[in-house]
Order: structure tokens, then C-alpha cells, then sequence
């Protein structure tokens, strides 16, 4: 029986081997999570308010109170999922339309520690079986709420607020690496990312951990992070004003995005809250006191606004106080504002688009 291409038999092994004279395969450090859009695509310049149109402040379900974490479902038809702070809940909106308004999928019943509540919910994951991760802010917790729950469990911290590494100091960014199930907490606090070990229940540090500094082995609050397919992580490292990329079991990381100071300039951040990447490489960052969305293409020195960038405000083509991002399947791009009581949608161009 003839070998598959690439593969010769071993003689010696009786097996079908490696042909060591073809390119061997390589693992792709892909996106798991964004199947998006090339460096040439474009969004509309303003956005569209699918939640929040009156920018009011709201506990029903077609309101939020100030939105932070925002991740999309693009398994199960762009499900919205939002960390609604002032509501101590998360809010589900289905094929991201507010047709039948938000549902609470996790917390709505109070601030508090029960398994059952959330404490100003900031971040959120959403895994393949639409079981929800979230960083439960002021239990100093991440919670695993399994899908149609009615409460949580306590997968990381729970120990109160600290240093040690059965503690989180303050989490607004999460992520789930689910090809090796491993769960990415952001601390703050701390100034660092740490894997959660949930044999023995405690962080393993793998970014940081070296006291807030700007050397390129510490981090400054650190907020959002994504992880790759191969783990290297990029970071959303906050009062550095830059995008810090720390490949795995590195032990100082790469500045892939701003780093040149706080300021306004295409070759600055002024305290990215946080970071997506696709499948191209491409680095989506909430420039969040620059009220503008930024998109940096592999290995530029500088970076496109693509939404924003006109200003503080609750026109449709500004921002305040824009604290979470994601893309839909289609490349759609979604940001979270904290002070505006909103989600906005601005549309991918598909003249442009390559998503």
C-alpha cells in the first residue's frame, strides 16, 4: 500500500515515516478564536448602537450598566456575550441583535459572593460548549458557569485579594488556551499573567511577576491578553502604553505594538485596554484614552485607526471609555464603552474585505 505525500516507507521500522527531504509539517500559531480579516479591509466609520441607543444606564434587558468584557461566539452564530459591571451579570444577545433583548446567562441576582452571584463581573470567555469563564472582579475569582447553569464554580483564586499565587489581585482579562485546556488570568495587581495549575489549585507565573515596571521582563496593569495556538500570549500592558507579545516559557517579552510613550501619534497607545488577533497576525487594540480602535499589521511601526479616533463622545464614530473589542465570523467589529452604556457594531467593508 503506498505512503500518503510527504510520508516514505522505513524499511527498518515497517512503518510510513517522515520524508525527511520534504518540508516537514509545522504547527500554525494561528488564532483560535478569530478567522478575520486581512490588512486591507476596512469598517464603517460609524457605528451602529445594537445595545445602549440612549446611552442610559439600565438593569432591563435592552441596558446595560457599564459593559466591560465583550467576547463573540463565532461557533454558535455570533452570540454576544457582555460583562455588564454595574449589573453584577452576563448578558447573552443572541446572533448579536437585541430582537429579543439580553439575556442573563450568569449572575442577576445581586452583588455577592454566592455561587450563585457576581461581584462586578470584568472579562469573559466562552468556550467550544458555550460554557462561560468569567472574572469575578471583587471576589478576586474566576468563575465557571457551565451552559443553562444556575450558578458558578470556582475554578481559579476564591482566596481573597493578594499576591500569593493561589490569589488574583485583579483580573480584567481571561482567556482559555481549549486545545490544551488551560486557563490565562491577567492580574493586574500584580503586574502579571500566570496559567492556572488546577492540580494544585495556584498560578504559574508566565508573564511578570518582576513589580510593575516598563523593562521588557516586567508589565504595568496589565488587562486584556490573548493567547495563540502555540500559547504566546499578547498582552494589553496598560500604563506602558504598548502590546507586549511573550512567547512561550519566554522569559521577557516583545513589544509588537506602540511603546513609544503615551500619546495620540499612529506609533502610540494611550492605555490599551484590550487586544485580539487574527489569523493574518493582525493586532485589534482597544487605544482606550485615544477614543479609537487600532488594527497594527505584522511587524509595523505604526498602527490604522479603524474606528474612532474623533474624540471622546457618544456620537456613532466616537467613544468613551472603550474597554472590550471583538470580531464577529464576518469580520464585524464590536466595542464595548464603558461610560457610553453601550455596545457598537462598525460593518466590514466587504469591498475590502479578504475576512
Amino acid at each position: 500500500m503506498p505512503c500518503p505525500s510527504t510520508l516514505v516507507w522505513n524499511q527498518d521500522k515497517y512503518v510510513c515515516d517522515w520524508d525527511t527531504s520534504s518540508p516537514q509539517p509545522s504547527l500554525s500559531c494561528d488564532s483560535n478564536q478569530i478567522k478575520n480579516c486581512r490588512e486591507t479591509s476596512q469598517w464603517s466609520s460609524d457605528g451602529i448602537a445594537f445595545v445602549g441607543k440612549d446611552t442610559k444606564w439600565g438593569s432591563d434587558s435592552q441596558h446595560l450598566g457599564s459593559p466591560f468584557g465583550l467576547f463573540i461566539d463565532v461557533e454558535h452564530e455570533n452570540n454576544v456575550y457582555v460583562a455588564d459591571v454595574g449589573n453584577h451579570r452576563i448578558q447573552k444577545f443572541l446572533r448579536g441583535s437585541l430582537d429579543k433583548g439580553g439575556i442573563t446567562v450568569a449572575g442577576g441576582n445581586g452583588k455577592g459572593n454566592a455561587s450563585n452571584q457576581l461581584a462586578e463581573p470584568l472579562a469573559i470567555y466562552v468556550d467550544k460548549n458555550e460554557n462561560i469563564y468569567i472574572a469575578d472582579g471583587d471576589n478576586y475569582r474566576i468563575q465557571l458557569w457551565k451552559k443553562d447553569g444556575k450558578e458558578g464554580i470556582t475554578v481559579a483564586g476564591g482566596n481573597g485579594k493578594g499576591q500569593d499565587l493561589n490569589q488574583i489581585g485583579g483580573c480584567q482579562g481571561l482567556f482559555v488556551h481549549e486545545k490544551t485546556n488551560t486557563l490565562y488570568i491577567s492580574d493586574f495587581y500584580n503586574d502579571r499573567v500566570v496559567k492556572w495549575d488546577s492540580k494544585t489549585n495556584q498560578g504559574i507565573l508566565v508573564a511578570g511577576g518582576n513589580r510593575g515596571g516598563k523593562n521588557s521582563n516586567q508589565l504595568s496593569m496589565p488587562r486584556g491578553i490573548f493567547v495563540d495556538d502555540c500559547e504566546n500570549i499578547y498582552i494589553a500592558d496598560l500604563f506602558n502604553h504598548r502590546i507586549q507579545l511573550w512567547k512561550k516559557d519566554a522569559k521577557e517579552g516583545i513589544t509588537v505594538a506602540g511603546g513609544n510613550g503615551m500619546g495620540r501619534n499612529t506609533n502610540q497607545l494611550n492605555n490599551p485596554w484590550d487586544v485580539k488577533v487574527d489569523q493574518f497576525k493582525n493586532i485589534y487594540i482597544a487605544d482606550t484614552d485615544n477614543a479609537r480602535i487600532v488594527k497594527w499589521t505584522q511587524n509595523q511601526t505604526f498602527g490604522q485607526i479603524i474606528a474612532g479616533g474623533n474624540g471622546s463622545g457618544d456620537k456613532p464614530n466616537q467613544f468613551r471609555a472603550a474597554h472590550g473589542l471583538a470580531l464577529d465570523k464576518e469580520g464585524n467589529l464590536f466595542v464595548s464603552e464603558r461610560i457610553n452604556q453601550r455596545i457598537q457594531k462598525f460593518q466590514i467593508d466587504q469591498k475590502t474585505n479578504s475576512c
